[in-house]
């Protein structure tokens, strides 16, 4: 698909707001705005835009003014905090709902770090405007590190912030502090009763993941997926989870059902050129779907030529309750042939029968001990 990249500019206060636009062909295309973090500025968040492109979206990145050193849009970082930002995204959202080929009832915010923070505050005073959220490790902790006189690399009197002061290469302003000191992040959020994608990493040290928790229960239809290992940025295969995760979000699937196996042995059986590895596992399953156990005599097998794998499959049954606590079963075969991971399903549960012939899609988080298994379906939330 040939996508086209151009320059766009609006304004803010006076202040020029620059960007670029991703954009296939079409009309009606659903907008995406993507919102880079602190001290970043659009690179970082060009590569997403790009695979939205692809995927048939028209895609938005931009500097905040004042969002960092090497921004190009107006504007000093002294006189930049998440309101100012929020300001900003609020011009970016006219200009972009102003162009002829995108539908501005579909809009789609996304934002990484502070952009998702901008992102979600934007949100929730824009509830009418905005159709999904996506938030990859959302800042939500920044008024609690201005309470506590410490943010990102700097370091000042809560009671007494100064006019100005040095963070890193940058130079932030007492508006950056201010403005959230005496904020509620996850109040001020909640009112979005809309879609709400979070992803977030188990190894994140600039943003805890209870906030990411926090944020999940207190939106009406939010959706949380936790990347095992992954820090404050996400990066190869974390990167591609991340991805598939907001691709299946947009396209409407819901994650119904969350397996954390634990490996229990390795067989393995060699002719020739021919290996197949048998993995019996156990585990639990969670969610508010679906709550129990996987029974006895489950396992993944994986067949490979050389070092090659043909296909892999995990065949296995959990017995627990389901969303209404009636008593069920759920057979899961998960299969991979080369092109990722496709569940099917079969329940005696009257609540979970949609499942029986859903289109179901899994990615797994891959640990040690064994994966956490996520599945997706695109008709969980009409239940």
């Amino acid at each position: 698909m040939k996508i086209k990249k151009r320059a766009f500019t609006c304004q803010r206060d006076g202040l020029t707001i620059r960007g670029f636009e991703f954009r296939p062909e079409g009309e009606r295309l659903v907008p995406v705005i993507v919102s880079h973090g602190f001290m970043a500025n659009h690179r970082a968040s060009d590569g997403y835009a790009r695979k939205l492109a692809e995927d048939g979206y028209a895609a938005y990145t931009f500097d905040f003014n004042g969002g960092g050193p090497w921004t190009k849009s107006d504007g000093a970082t002294t006189e930049m905090s998440v309101l100012t930002e929020v300001e900003d995204l609020k011009a970016v959202i006219a200009y972009v709902s102003s162009l002829r080929y995108t539908d501005s009832t579909k809009l789609v915010l996304m934002g990484m770090s502070q952009g998702g923070f901008v992102s979600a505050l934007t949100a929730a005073q824009m509830r009418e405007r905005v159709h999904k959220l996506v938030l990859f490790y959302p800042a939500l902790c920044i008024p609690d590190d201005a309470r506590r006189g410490q943010m990102m690399r700097a370091t000042f009197d809560p009671e007494n912030v100064p006019e100005t002061f040095p963070c890193g290469p940058m130079k932030l302003g007492r508006l950056y502090a201010q403005d959230v000191m005496h904020m509620d992040p996850i109040e001020e959020i909640s009112p979005y009763t809309g879609p709400v994608l979070i992803v977030h990493g188990s190894a994140d040290k600039v943003v805890a993941y209870s906030y990411a928790e926090k944020a999940a229960r207190a939106y009406k239809h939010a959706q949380l997926v936790l990347i095992e290992g992954a820090g404050h940025g996400f990066f190869g295969p974390s990167n591609a989870k991340a991805i598939s995760a907001t691709t299946w979000f947009l396209n409407g699937y819901t994650e119904v059902l969350t397996v954390d196996v634990t490996l229990t042995g390795r067989n393995i059986e060699r002719d020739g050129v021919r290996t197949v590895v048998e993995l019996p596992f156990e585990g639990t399953a969670a969610g508010k779907y679906f709550t129990g156990t996987i029974l006895p005599g489950a396992k993944d097998t994986q067949v490979f030529r050389g070092v090659k794998a043909v296909s892999k499959c995990a065949d296995y049954v959990l017995e627990g309750k389901d969303r209404n606590g009636q008593a069920c079963q759920v057979h899961i075969v998960n299969r991979d042939d080369g092109n990722g991971w496709k569940p099917t399903i079969e329940t005696d549960s009257k609540a979970l029968a949609y499942l029986n012939d859903a289109d179901c899609e899994a990615m797994l988080e891959n640990r040690k001990q064994g994966p956490i298994v996520h599945i997706y379906t695109k008709r969980a939330r009409k239940q």
